[in-house]
């Protein structure tokens, strides 16, 4: 299969919601992180959380050190990313590799906004304002 630009798949509709709920997943896990645990989350952080997602996704189970709070919250997005997958699937019969691929086009965006805003919550902060402004 050849993959998909993620500038083409973030156009398509139908990938678009699907980004949406993963990034309405990654937003809120990082307004939990900072309720509870007074843990400020990065880009670098939900980069990490989408590659062992991905690596859950295609059985390649990625190492996990539960010992610190931070790789607890890393490890916590990640198997929810991976769990949105499973319920994608059955609510409307997603395929993992078109998941994976709206996964992969969720991680370019993210290096797009990290660069643009320069700072190491380029990302997470694009989210908050387009999130709550409901823009995407």
């Amino acid at each position: 299969m050849k993959k998909k630009n993620p500038v083409d798949v973030m156009k398509d509709p139908f990938y678009a919601d699907i980004m949406h709920r993963i990034e309405t997943l990654i937003h809120e896990r990082d307004e939990e992180a900072q309720r509870e645990s007074l843990l400020e989350l990065t880009d670098s952080n939900v980069k990490s959380a989408i590659r062992k997602a991905l690596g859950f996704l295609t059985n390649k189970p990625p190492k996990m050190n539960p010992d610190v709070p931070r790789e607890q919250w890393i490890g916590r997005i990640a198997i929810d990313l991976a769990g949105l997958s499973e319920s994608l699937k059955s609510s409307q019969d997603l395929e993992r590799k078109k998941y994976i691929q709206a996964l992969l086009a969720v991680e370019d965006s993210l290096k797009t906004q990290r660069e643009m805003a320069g700072h190491s919550r380029g990302y997470l902060d694009f989210l908050k304002r387009f999130i709550e402004k409901k823009r995407i």
